[in-house]
């Protein structure tokens, strides 16, 4: 091989090795995948366990006791309402019973 020749075939050499010294290419692809999750819930502030009969005595006038079994059913309401949409946000979950055992 002659001076020459070697000279011809350095830009040839240039070229190939350039070609592995570029920037990788860096694709990103969003993959979805459900993932299941504990459903943990907490009881609602709504659910207490002293309701409004609670604080009144058998010696209040019958107006008060009324109006006191009243405001319990609308507390107990709100409760069961929190409650109600817990277990339905947790039964909507892709995760059954037997995979976090």
């Amino acid at each position: 091989m002659t001076y020459h020749t070697s000279l011809a075939a350095l830009p040839m050499l240039a070229l190939m090795l350039s070609g592995c010294a570029g920037k990788p290419v860096i694709q990103t692809q969003l993959i979805e995948k459900p993932v299941p999750v504990l459903c943990q819930v907490e009881t609602p502030a709504e659910c207490k366990s002293a309701y409004a009969v609670d604080r009144v005595s058998a010696k209040d006038d019958a107006l008060t006791i009324n109006r006191a079994l009243r405001v319990e059913i609308e507390e107990r309401w709100a409760c069961e309402i929190k409650l109600l949409a817990a277990v339905k946000g947790c039964n909507s979950l892709p995760l059954k019973e037997t995979d976090h055992e």
